[in-house]
């Protein structure tokens, strides 16, 4: 029978036994099995690993189980856990593993428990007998953690930490080098290619649980690319922030909208004049279908000393925006208390606006042979002299004689006058159409001011088709004037952030002629807005009902709790976060950004930075 000494014996190529005298000499009819020495070779000296991280190391790469291999095409790379680390360990955990001179940084994809000792735990006797006593030790199994390379770290300059970049996975760690946690801030920041300065939208986090490390404070903020560097600041690039009703949107939206608003913010424009670009704050323009974000203009009473000071020291703005401006659109028989103290403007939208947008008065839709004879009615109708109004259209149309010279001539088959007549004289359109206000066509120098955050509430109209009416008027206003060549040189001059809350509402496939010409205006927005310093920022919670031309040019999304499966696949995150999104809890988010840094989860702020009733 071999024993423990045999084994050791052959392990060590001595015997062991107790009838040697010298254990270091073996007996004339013993013969050494051991094998051959391993070949020396140079290392680069020992590995430079603190007694202290040592001591935290969560446990060893092994290749006892599976080789250890690094290909192109993937990786497999295992490491043994400690029993007094094991949980610690969680899918998705942040480690890294030294060579010399540089760090494997990866993330935990798979945990795996294997047994220690041959036990057949899976028979009927074994079961009954755990539940009445359940004996079992952690050291009883091996707990194996398989590592995702995510890169090299390496100092660019040996010495100077502040150098510190990134390539990609191109090293095989060596057996036995310690796995660690990750407790430098820099480290991770590089390791994962997040910024580090930008737009605030939250802290790092893995399973819930923010990622802590050494520093103070110890979080790892997460930054938005907001300056030159690369290209364009992303928010001209879009951004979408999508999640269930309930899971935060708005709070979330008010906190990353602050960040757009601080003095130091400012942007690159075209100055139409001599070509020369210059800096300026943005403007925010914001859909309110809720009357929930006037509510910028007020600080948050809720903040403290030390909610103040942790959002000092990570570069968070904070504090009400005192140029908030609310503006509302008059409508006959609706009425806007409003929410908070922002001062207030009325406006009406003009029928003269109609000249070039004759989709304004399709809302019921029209068959094709009646938008052609639409637009001959409005561009006869608009060569008349003196002023055009909504009614004296209608009193236009309804004219006999005006009838007779389109039907009699041939011009317009009778039927499709006639639905033309009944589908545009709508007490909708009455409603607001040219009311007792300042049209919107006047107010551009009011509204498009940099640094100026202005809402436009809805949330008071009751006509779900005037709502969207004045929604769409506004975004066509701010769209056409950005990207026409003969658009108004004032907003043509300011960076504009387009916020549209509700998106799905708007830029719904085949939802109507408004959100088909909508559409066809947000798409060419979204692909030329970079150069003309328009960024589109939308709140859904359909993101699938977004059609497609606008939704692939959105380059960062924000990404809270959806359960519903369309809504996930749609996101096309990968798998390993595509499972997360439905149990991710209230200020949990995947960020989804190519162009700022790997898919990370991060948490938002626990507190608003401005007012949130």
């Amino acid at each position: 029978m071999i024993n423990d000494t045999d084994l050791l014996a052959y392990a060590t190529g001595t015997d062991l036994s107790d009838d040697e005298n010298d254990a270091n000499v073996l007996p004339a009819n013993r013969v050494s099995v051991r094998g051959p020495e391993f070949e020396e070779y140079d290392v680069g000296g020992p590995l430079d690993i603190d007694s202290g991280d040592a001591d935290n190391a969560f446990g060893i790469i092994t290749t006892g189980f599976d080789p250890l291999e690094v290909t192109e095409s993937g990786s497999r790379i295992a490491g043994y856990i400690t029993t007094d680390h094991r949980s610690q360990v969680r899918l998705g955990t942040y480690v890294i593993v030294p060579y010399e001179d540089e760090h494997l940084f990866a993330r935990i994809w798979k945990l795996q428990y294997q047994q220690q000792f041959e036990v057949d735990d899976a028979t009927e006797i074994h079961s009954r007998r755990m539940l009445r006593s359940n004996t079992t030790a952690e050291l009883d199994y091996k707990f194996l953690a398989y590592l995702d390379p995510i890169c090299i770290l390496y100092e660019n300059e040996p010495g100077d930490g502040l150098s510190l970049m990134r390539r990609m996975a191109d090293r095989i760690p060596r057996p036995n080098t310690p796995i660690l946690p990750v407790t430098e801030k820099l480290k991770i920041q590089t390791g994962l290619n997040i910024p580090r300065e930008g737009i605030f939208l939250g802290h790092l986090s893995v399973g819930g649980e923010l990622v802590r490390t050494h520093a103070s404070p110890p979080t790892v903020p997460y930054y938005l690319r907001n300056d030159y560097s690369m290209g364009d600041p992303l928010i001209f690039r879009h951004m979408l922030v999508c999640g269930s009703t309930g899971t935060g949107k708005t709070f979330l939206t008010k906190n990353i909208l602050r960040q757009f608003m601080s003095e130091d913010n400012r942007y690159q424009v075209r100055d139409n004049g001599d070509g020369v670009k210059k800096n300026k704050n943005p403007c925010l323009v914001i859909m309110d279908p809720q009357d929930e974000y006037s509510q910028l203009l007020e600080n948050n009473p809720g903040l403290v000393s030390s909610d103040e000071h942790n959002m000092n020291s990570e570069s968070v703005r904070f504090g009400g925006i005192p140029s908030t401006k609310t503006f509302v659109a008059k409508v006959d028989g609706q009425t806007y208390s409003g929410r908070s103290r922002a001062e207030q403007a009325e406006f009406t939208i003009p029928f003269e606006m109609v000249r070039n947008n004759s989709w304004l008065i399709a809302a019921a839709g029209l068959t094709e042979l009646q938008g052609i004879a639409l637009e001959l009615l409005l561009e006869d109708y608009f060569k008349r002299p003196g002023t055009h109004t909504y009614n004296g259209f209608i009193e236009h149309i309804d004219d006999a004689g005006v009838r007779g010279t389109y039907v009699d001539n041939g011009k317009v088959h009778e039927a499709s006058y006639d639905g033309i007549v009944r589908k545009v004289r709508s007490q909708a359109f009455k409603r607001v159409f040219d009311q007792p206000a300042t049209p919107i066509t006047e107010m551009l120098a009011d509204i498009f001011k940099a640094g100026q955050v202005c809402v436009f509430p809805t949330e008071y109209i009751s006509n779900t088709r005037i709502r969207d009416l004045i929604t769409l008027t506004l975004m066509t206003i701010v769209v056409d004037n950005k990207l026409n060549t003969s658009g108004d040189a004032l907003v043509k001059e300011t960076p504009i952030i387009l916020v549209l809350d509700e998106a799905h509402r708007y830029l719904a496939k085949g939802a109507g002629e408004h959100s088909k010409r909508i559409i066809s205006k947000f798409a060419d927005a979204a692909r030329q807005g970079r150069k003309e310093g328009l960024g589109l920022f939308l709140i859904t919670q359909d993101p699938q009902d977004i059609d497609e031309t606008v939704f692939k040019q959105v380059n960062s999304r924000v990404i809270l709790n959806l359960s519903n499966d369309a809504a996930i696949s749609a996101m096309k995150v990968k798998k390993e976060y595509e499972k997360r999104i439905p149990y991710l809890k209230k200020g949990q988010m995947i960020i989804q950004s190519p162009d700022n840094s790997d898919v990370v989860e991060i948490i938002g702020l626990s507190k608003c930075t401005v007012k949130h009733v």
